[in-house]
């Protein structure tokens, strides 16, 4: 058996610099304290300016990037989640659960797909709001009585719900917009 020798004792470094602020350390490893947002209690679809004190209203079109919630690919809702996610939207658990697709993972098909006998389709558009729709009432039926998880699911279908409503309401205004070709 051997031993590993004790390491050498540290050395003692210089002291940090103080700047004329007394701040310690160099301005560009300054820790900065951030302060804490608010987030919004229910999604706006408005390009208008936030009244004083109140949360920024969420311009969805810039945070859906034109998607549909409806024919969407697993690659896809990552991406929106994490919008949703940095925009305050959702919460950590909530992303969590929203960005997490199976399908995206390298060993997808030696496992569940391999239980299931359906290969990993990471690429194939599908209706999220039915998904979570039915891990929703799954979850009323079947779960263990968790309200936290109850909770974040119910959330997440009311979100993506409000997102398709606001992708809809563009497409119509568009379609009303544009005249037709036979006129």
């Amino acid at each position: 058996m051997s031993v590993i020798p004790p390491s050498p004792s540290p050395e003692i470094l210089p002291p940090l610099p103080v700047d004329a602020d007394g701040a310690v350390g160099s301005s560009a490893r300054r820790l900065v304290a951030a302060a804490r947002s608010t987030l919004p209690a229910r999604l706006e679809a408005s390009n208008t300016p936030p009244n004083a004190g109140a949360a920024a209203p969420i311009d969805l079109d810039v945070l859906v990037g034109g998607r549909d919630v409806r024919r969407m690919t697993p690659r896809q809702m990552v991406d929106l989640s994490l919008n949703l996610y940095a925009a305050g939207v959702i919460d950590w658990e909530e992303y969590a659960l929203l960005a997490f697709q199976p399908e995206l993972h390298p060993d997808y098909d030696l496992t569940i797909g391999a239980l299931t006998g359906e290969p990993a389709a990471p690429d194939t558009p599908r209706d999220f709001i039915d998904h979570w729709r039915r891990r929703l009432a799954f979850e009323q039926r079947h779960g263990a009585g968790d309200p936290d998880i109850l909770g974040r699911v119910s959330r997440i279908v009311l979100v993506l719900r409000q997102i398709d409503r606001s992708v809809k309401v563009v497409g119509q205004e568009v379609a009303q917009r544009v005249p037709s070709a036979g006129r």
